[in-house]
């Protein structure tokens, strides 16, 4: 038994994740009748928690007044660090809801 192993078995046996991941994830039989179709609510969960922590983030830097929206957008578009793709990821998002 090799360092991994034992490693992985001390972490088990005081915090079950291994045994917790094999009982209701890698060992969860799928229905038969499983399809294309099924993905469509894990993937609309996905684009949710993306909307999510995007809009936290957009939302550090946005300013919501009448006077100062705009200029908090150009600010979040040109001088945020990839501030422009998080907005651009965040727009896609809620486009798909």
């Amino acid at each position: 038994m090799n360092l991994l192993t034992k490693l992985i078995g001390w972490i088990d046996a005081r915090f079950p994740l291994v045994s917790t991941w094999k009982a209701h994830a890698s060992e969860y039989y799928a229905p038969k009748n499983f399809n294309f179709w099924y993905f469509f609510g894990s993937l609309a969960l996905l684009v949710l928690v993306i909307q999510i922590v995007s809009g936290i983030f957009l939302t550090m830097n946005y300013k919501p007044d009448a006077l100062f929206a705009f200029a908090s957008v150009e600010y979040i578009m040109r001088d945020v660090q990839w501030g422009w793709v998080l907005r651009y990821i965040h727009s896609t998002g809620a486009s798909m809801f």
